[in-house]
């Protein structure tokens, strides 16, 4: 787990997954991969809907 992570209510996560600084998981979210800094994963499982503030523009 990085720094600044938020997670929401009932979030599941299974496994060895590692969660990278400044990263958001919604609210009854399972987490089944890895979530890179920066962003922001809901849903069953959970796949990237957005990125938060300060990650980096491509």
């Amino acid at each position: 787990m990085g720094n600044n992570v938020t997670l929401g209510a009932d979030v599941d996560i299974i496994g060895g997954i590692t969660i990278g600084d400044d990263a958001m998981v919604g609210a009854g979210a399972v987490v089944v991969k890895d979530v890179a800094p920066h962003e922001i994963v809901a849903g069953n499982p959970a796949k990237v809907i957005g990125y938060t503030k300060g990650h980096p523009q491509i």
